[in-house]
């Protein structure tokens, strides 16, 4: 028996490697218990589960993003009705401050148009020295028929033999002519008898053409004589707003100069002898007439 001992020893120890390698030999399970094909096949119905579920999952989220977009649409649109309603006491507002504006833009042209009416009693007198001038008289006489507005032209003597048509045409178109003694001179220079010497020149020249003296007298300089008695009644006419127009040809100058000192009632001095004059009298019209003056001749400022 001890003689066999070591065989035995060895013999069991063959056996149990034996077994070992039969063992390993053998399909072998995983950690879940199960074989390697087993755990294979249960891997991928747990990877088609896996699928499946987010499948599932994503066709529930654009369900139910379509279901909040759905619901955010209508929430959209309660906001709308919301805010419209909200809105509708603002439009009314805001239409009722449009109301308001267009009254008050009524009412405004309404007190501007008052107020031209008002304007339109204003008058002022358009006076022109040193005429009638061949040219520049004749164009002022066509400006003012234009705008149908009369003035005063207090012309000289010696200025009227070879443009007496033009002094018929003044007459003729309801403007008032003036004496502006026959050579320019100053009145109060000369003698009684050489004063009235120079204005009833003049005013026989404008009778003999229009059957009319000049009993308005505009005195060179602005210097008169009240002790003046000639043969027919004269009354002298001096001026508010002076220019200076034969100072300048400048045509802006002239009318500005005019329309920041004009009133109610005035008498501009102007001449019908300097075309600059002529053209800034036009423009003053036009201005004036858009302030709401109306023209009229020295007669009617004096005599009222």
């Amino acid at each position: 028996m001890k003689k066999n001992f070591p065989m035995f020893v060895f013999s069991c120890m063959t056996a149990v490697v034996l077994l070992i390698c039969i063992y390993r030999s053998l399909p072998q399970e995983d950690a879940a218990g199960g074989t390697p094909e087993i755990a294979d096949a249960v891997s991928g119905a747990e990877n088609v589960q896996t699928d499946v579920a987010w499948e599932t999952s994503v066709t529930a989220d654009v369900t139910l993003g379509m279901a909040l977009t759905a619901d955010a649409a209508a929430e959209a649109e309660k906001t709308d009705a919301a805010l419209a309603v909200d809105a509708t006491p603002e439009t009314k507002e805001t239409e009722t401050e449009t109301a308001w504006e267009t009254e008050i833009a009524r009412t405004t042209k309404a007190e501007w148009e008052n107020e031209t009416e008002w304007d339109e009693t204003r008058r002022v007198a358009l006076t022109f020295d040193d005429g009638p001038h061949p040219v520049y008289t004749v164009k002022l006489l066509d400006g003012l028929a234009e705008r149908g507005v009369q003035a005063t032209f207090f012309v000289i003597g010696e200025n009227i033999p070879g443009n007496e048509e033009i002094i018929v045409r003044m007459n003729q178109e309801g403007h008032l002519i003036g004496n502006h003694t026959y050579d320019h001179v100053k009145i109060t220079d000369l003698s009684v008898e050489e004063a009235c010497e120079q204005v009833e020149k003049t005013s026989a020249l404008v009778k003999e053409i229009t059957g009319k003296d000049t009993e308005y007298v505009r005195p060179p300089f602005g210097s008169w004589r009240k002790d003046l008695e000639c043969s027919f009644e004269m009354i002298p006419v001096l001026w508010d707003v002076d220019p200076l127009d034969w100072t300048t040809c400048n045509v802006s100058d002239v009318v500005r100069r005019v329309l920041e000192a004009v009133e109610p009632d005035d008498i501009i001095l102007l001449h019908d002898y300097y075309e600059s004059s002529v053209d800034a009298a036009l423009l003053i019209v036009d201005a004036l007439t858009e302030q709401g003056y109306t023209f009229v001749t020295v007669d009617e400022l004096i005599l009222e």
